[in-house]
């Protein structure tokens, strides 16, 4: 095979231009922007504080709500929020649980009144009023949902999740020192720019208690970039919103949630390998749960999240009606993958037999509001989260003590998300497998063919990473004021300690790679357009053997999905991991950006909005798994497919520069299925093609000093 050096004609990408979510193309806040981006970073400061702003204090005690209704596009939305506001809200520092009825309903009360504001002012207004009025877990879910679905907040960043509410993804005793380090007055600590700053070591909850092997990952499943991005695929896709109204069904939201889990458990696994752990375990309704999880996290009024031993047993006889429900939905579920239909509430029946059947599957498991029977079809993920979270039964609606799985913050740290989730995705491919294989004209791409693959070594590490967490602690509250002049030139007051700002981090070790890039040799008849699609999977399993390609569809995660113009000739497609689409970088801390929003609103600086933080992007660091000290082997699937433009042009309706496009129709490069060709079974006879190629390589994990010694 010739060496893709030799090879003449060079096909030249351009990142930006074939991205698949993300771009890096940047454009600049104006004063508009600005005046709404210092909004909503200073109203996430310090939830549980709702006196902390005195200018926020005195604004909202002149709105009246009630008689504000005109402002809204559907005035009614203020009835209805006022309805529940006047017979009980949520009190203030009890546990906001989305799960629960009616917390959810008072959600999306609140939700409402926030995205039909006719205007910034209205929306601003209400907030402010929000803020010293409603549970602070409510208002942040409401807030934060409402920001990512109103077309007037494109390119707003929120705070990241793990910096509004620490306490869901920092452990109890990185939250005591930082508050310890308050009421000691940082003692013996000097100051740096004007401020105090402490680093908190952070660690993994298997380094307390090693209460079984799952916890070897630890260090994936509480990683804090995918835990928050769980959570923001949620707030894009929450299972209240649908209809005409949001347009979510234009994203294939019911194909995307089946495949984004799936790809999950397939990321999960490759971690699994590479700590010598082997398939998923799966378990039994009906006997104990195999896995124990403790979390060590507490809500912010000192409630702990419940705990599960190993072997827990829930006392099935006394749960024995909620038992029947859970198995009740799966058996309709699988009854109707078997016979091929869904049956609608008046008793007609739709055919999920065709390629587009899988959208309505999807919306049926994920209980969403555009599924089309979701009364009979039930609530199969709420049910079972609460059932093996070890959560108990509230004695009243407004005392829920939620389990990590019922918080999407939280959801993807216990072992045991991803044994239920198994079972889901089985649905997932149940049905996948009632669809013939793929002929090999359908696969096929004649004319081209991949010649040749290259690719950098592969090497990951751990590295640290700091976090703010300064809203774990309460601080002092400030007259604004009393500020002297000057003072906000100088990015204002972060937290107060008697006349003095501090800031404090979580230092958390996390998983990284060294970028890499890979070549591919690609012949082509004639000029066309393509995509590129890009898998890693793994070689082997836990005993050692080859994986048959059919057996291994199911394990291959998606890292790239791009558009290419392929020249007459001979090709070469460079493609590096830092440009792969949908994956962002880390978090600007929120002390930075709201230094930059600062610097930026006195004129001495650009503040550049673009999409390389999106929020619904993944963690890019988490593109490979951690492989092992000498080398671990993987294998890359490379395909090279026709390209088949969507209905709707792609960022039809949205800046792509500013936003992700939810509920657009417009976010997605082609028309090709999810996971595609990877989604249905395979016949080897007909499988392998030119225009396809798997590739070995091998993955090292080296340490950070290994790696900034470049001794490998």
């Amino acid at each position: 095979m010739r060496s893709i050096l030799a090879v003449a004609v060079v096909c030249l990408l351009a990142g930006a231009a074939n991205s698949y979510y993300m771009t890096k193309e940047v454009k600049y806040a104006d004063k508009t922007f600005l005046t709404k981006q210092k909004a909503i970073l200073e109203i996430f400061q310090h939830v549980h504080q709702p006196e902390l702003h005195t200018h926020l204090w005195e604004e909202q005690k002149s709105f009246d709500l009630a008689g504000y209704a005109e402002h809204f596009t559907k005035p009614k939305v203020v009835e209805e929020f006022l309805h529940y506001y006047k017979h009980g809200l949520l009190p203030m520092e009890e546990i906001f649980a989305i799960y629960n009825e009616h917390h959810r309903e008072q959600a999306i009360a609140l939700f409402h009144l926030f995205y039909y504001a006719k205007d910034w002012d209205t929306f601003y207004k209400s907030m402010i009023w929000a803020r010293f009025h409603v549970n602070e877990g409510m208002f942040v879910y409401a807030v934060s949902v409402a920001v990512l679905h109103r077309s007037d907040m494109q390119g707003i960043v929120l705070p990241a999740p793990y910096e509004i509410y620490p306490y869901y993804f920092f452990n109890d005793v990185v939250i005591s020192k930082a508050q310890r380090y308050k009421m000691q007055g940082f003692h013996g600590m000097k100051k740096t720019d004007g401020l105090y700053s402490a680093y908190i070591p952070s660690n993994y909850t298997g380094y307390y208690v090693h209460s079984n092997a799952e916890q070897r990952v630890s260090y994936f499943m509480e990683d804090i970039g995918l835990n928050s991005y769980y959570y923001y695929f949620h707030a894009d896709y929450p299972s209240w919103m649908g209809g005409k109204e949001y347009g979510l069904y234009k994203d294939r939201r019911g194909e995307f949630y089946l495949y984004q889990h799936q790809q999950f458990l397939a990321r999960y696994y490759l971690e699994r390998l590479s700590n010598n752990l082997g398939t998923i375990p799966t378990f039994s309704w009906y006997e104990p749960i195999v896995t124990g999880y403790y979390p060590y996290l507490r809500y912010y009024n000192g409630v702990p999240f419940p705990a599960r031993e190993n072997y827990h047993s829930y006392g099935h006889m006394e749960k024995h009606d909620l038992i029947q429900e859970i198995t009740d939905y799966e058996r309709r579920i699988m009854e109707a993958i078997d016979y091929g239909f869904i049956i609608l509430p008046d008793g007609t029946v739709v055919n999920i037999t065709t390629t587009t059947g899988i959208e309505y599957l999807g919306n049926l498991i994920h209980s969403n509001t555009d599924s089309v029977n979701q009364r009979f079809y039930g609530y199969l993920e709420k049910v079972a989260k609460f059932f093996l979270g070890g959560s108990v039964e509230p004695f009243n609606e407004f005392r829920a003590i939620p389990s990590v799985l019922e918080k999407y913050e939280t959801a993807m740290r216990d072992p045991v998300f991803y044994q239920f989730f198994k079972r889901i995705v089985g649905f997932y491919y149940r049905y996948l497998d009632t669809l013939p294989s793929y002929k090999y004209e359908e696969i096929n791409f004649p004319g081209v063919k991949v010649e040749a693959v290259e690719m950098d070594k592969l090497v990951t590490y751990f590295d640290t990473f700091d976090a703010d967490i300064t809203n774990a602690v309460d601080v002092e509250v400030f007259d604004e004021s009393t500020m002297k002049p000057g003072e906000m030139k100088k990015f204002g007051k972060m937290a107060h300690y008697q006349g003095e700002d501090f800031v404090l981090y979580a230092r958390v070790p996390r998983l990284n790679h060294l970028p890499f890039s890979f070549k591919l040799a690609v012949s082509s008849d004639k000029p066309q357009k393509a995509v590129v699609l890009v898998f890693v999977g793994p070689k082997y399993d836990q005993y050692g053997n080859a994986y048959s390609v059919n057996a291994n569809r199911e394990n291959f995660f998606q890292l790239e999905h791009f558009l290419v113009d392929l020249v007459a000739g001979e090709n070469v497609i460079t493609r590096n991991s830092q440009d792969f689409s949908w994956f962002v970088k880390d978090r600007t801390t929120y002390f930075e950006l709201y230094k930059q929003v600062m610097r930026a609103v006195t004129g001495d600086y650009k503040l550049p909005i673009d999409m390389s933080e999106a929020h619904c992007g993944f963690p890019s660091r988490l593109m490979l798994p951690k492989g092992k000290k000498g080398g671990m082997p993987f294998q890359f699937f490379f395909m090279v497919a026709p390209y088949h433009a969507p209905e709707t042009p792609r960022y039809t309706g949205y800046d792509y520069t500013l936003s992700c496009g939810v509920g657009s129709g417009a976010r997605y490069l082609d028309t090709l299925p999810f996971g595609y060709p990877l989604n249905r079974k395979i016949n080897e006879a007909t499988w392998f093609t030119p225009n396809m190629v798997y590739h070995d390589t091998l993955i090292y994990h080296k340490s950070e000093t290994e790696v900034n010694s470049v001794v490998f």
